[in-house]
């Protein structure tokens, strides 16, 4: 543990001089920061890495990630060489990217980052966290041998690092919902125009269930009938003929059906006894008695139907709820979801780091609302959970982490 835990740092300590927006939550948005301006010339640096890979770009507010990893997961056991890229990561950055669905060792990751980040250094450029990290991970698919690969956005789509991509092909957008406002707009039809920059010309348009279809359909089919983007709806149903996914919640059932139609576009369809991957941090279930759940719920909707699969998988449970949000993110919407769970009782905290936490946000809104609540600032011991009863980390991956360090021995 030690020596992955100095592996890691080493990794991340490359990346030091370079703003990670990721992290830095507290930092305002700006459309400078988030452009593609500085994509070509990194794009470049790495010697265009995605020229190589056949390529499924994947935006949404929520479900993205798991798309992208039933997906790699599918094209993986197909025999075909996948790399899959999602961010952030949970408890490792070796989790952003995968291989056959194996991450990779510490030595590449620091060996192709020095060497990218010296050419980065030679040509003058000043790329940040993210977009290294996106033109790394395809470099390593390519170093690896892959053929394909699954990249998830990071935010939004349109001016998003890894839009960077011109020809994938295949696009999918999962769910979208309310989440980063302040950048991508106040509703549901301007969050749906930033999410849809990810369309290309004729390139195949998988669109999972939305929660918020009447508002966001619209913006999906103008963008992919302007850019004659042949357009797929996936029908959740689909995921009924394999039964392993029967028992998945509700919204990774939607999230698996798109996975399946742009597996299908791309040539491969799973057989009926494919076994879905573990989702880290997705309504993740680490311990069965007591449970012992973590999932990076971190907006109202995701909330909402965190508290519906719960309810619909251990009916009647009731749970102590912890949570943390990053600093201007909806906490009281948020608790108001999770209040529709049996009886919850809540502890309040700071994400990690919590630097840019909205605990201070969260305790006003637990008070307004009249929840069961305490709070414990930092949680770094089991001893400070209460024992024997369910567990539920959300708010954020960076509380989700906490349960799974907590876990982990």
């Amino acid at each position: 543990m030690q020596k992955q835990e100095s592996s890691e740092k080493a990794f991340l300590d490359l990346f030091s001089p370079y703003i990670d927006l990721e992290r830095d939550t507290a930092r305002p948005y700006s459309s400078r920061e988030y452009s593609l301006a500085r994509m070509s010339g990194l794009a470049a640096a790495a010697g265009h890495p995605e020229r190589s890979l056949e390529i499924v770009h994947i935006a949404g507010t929520k479900g993205k990630g798991s798309t992208a990893l039933f997906l790699g997961s599918m094209l993986s056991r197909a025999g075909i060489g996948c790399g899959v890229f999602t961010s952030p990561h949970l408890h490792s950055v070796r989790e952003r990217f995968l291989v056959d669905r194996q991450v990779l060792p510490y030595e590449l990751l620091i060996e192709q980052a020095t060497l990218l980040i010296g050419e980065v250094e030679r040509r003058g450029l000043r790329p940040n966290f993210f977009e290294i990290m996106t033109v790394l991970a395809l470099r390593l698919f390519v170093l690896r041998g892959c053929s394909h690969a699954v990249v998830e956005t990071g935010i939004g789509g349109l001016l998003d690092a890894t839009n960077y991509i011109a020809a994938p092909r295949c696009t999918i957008i999962t769910a979208i919902s309310f989440d980063h406002t302040e950048l991508l707009g106040s509703t549901i039809e301007a969050i749906a125009a930033q999410k849809a920059g990810i369309v290309k010309p004729g390139v195949p348009l998988v669109v999972a269930r939305q929660p918020f279809a009447g508002s966001a359909m619209p913006i999906l089919r103008a963008r992919a009938e302007e850019y004659d983007a042949p357009l797929f709806l996936a029908d959740p149903k689909l995921a009924e003929d394999f039964p392993a996914a029967l028992a998945l919640p509700p919204m990774q059932r939607e999230n698996f059906a798109a996975a399946l139609v742009a597996a299908r576009l791309l040539g491969f369809a799973p057989e009926r006894h494919f076994e879905p991957p573990i989702l880290p941090g997705r309504c993740q279930v680490l311990r069965q008695n007591p449970l012992w759940i973590v999932d990076g719920a971190h907006n109202p909707d995701s909330a909402r139907r965190l508290a519906e699969a719960l309810d619909g998988l251990y009916p009647g449970r009731e749970f102590t709820v912890v949570i943390g949000v990053a600093q201007g993110k909806d906490g009281e919407g948020i608790l108001r979801q999770l209040a529709n769970l049996p009886k919850p009782r809540f502890i309040l905290t700071n994400p990690r780091p919590f630097k840019a936490s909205g605990l201070a946000g969260l305790t006003a809104a637990a008070v307004r609302l009249g929840l069961d609540w305490r709070v414990v600032e930092e949680l770094r011991t089991p001893q400070h959970l209460p024992s024997g009863e369910d567990l539920l980390f959300t708010g954020s991956f960076l509380t989700a982490v906490i349960g799974v360090e907590l876990f982990l021995p």
